[in-house]
């Protein structure tokens, strides 16, 4: 059998594929918070700037998460070992709970 792969590594796992997925929905993210970002800052200042000093760092960092996590994706599938855990997923979920406050501030602010 040609066709089967010799271990775990598999071409058809699309690490790239999920990695572009990460960063499609961290940017996604990103910009959404910039826009809620500006209806805020319209209402007030003070708790925009809190959400874009807590915000910005923590897209940042996720893009980070992600490239490291392809890398370590790739070299732990090659070596048989177990993949990376879940802090990608985690800083992901504290970004989206960071935009549903931001959108909350803005409907009370508003």
């Amino acid at each position: 059998m040609a066709d089967r792969p010799d271990g775990p590594w598999d071409p058809g796992l699309q690490i790239e594929r999920t990695t572009l997925a990460w960063l499609r929905t961290t940017l996604a993210f990103i910009v959404g918070m910039l826009v809620l970002l500006r209806l805020v800052g319209h209402e007030n200042l003070v708790a925009a700037l809190i959400f874009a000093v807590l915000a910005l760092p923590l897209g940042l960092a996720i893009t980070w998460l992600v490239w490291r996590r392809h890398l370590t994706s790739e070299r732990r599938l090659h070596a048989r070992a177990p993949l990376p855990g879940g802090a990608l997923p985690a800083a992901m979920t504290a970004l989206a709970v960071l935009a549903g406050c931001t959108g909350l501030a803005y409907i009370l602010f508003a």
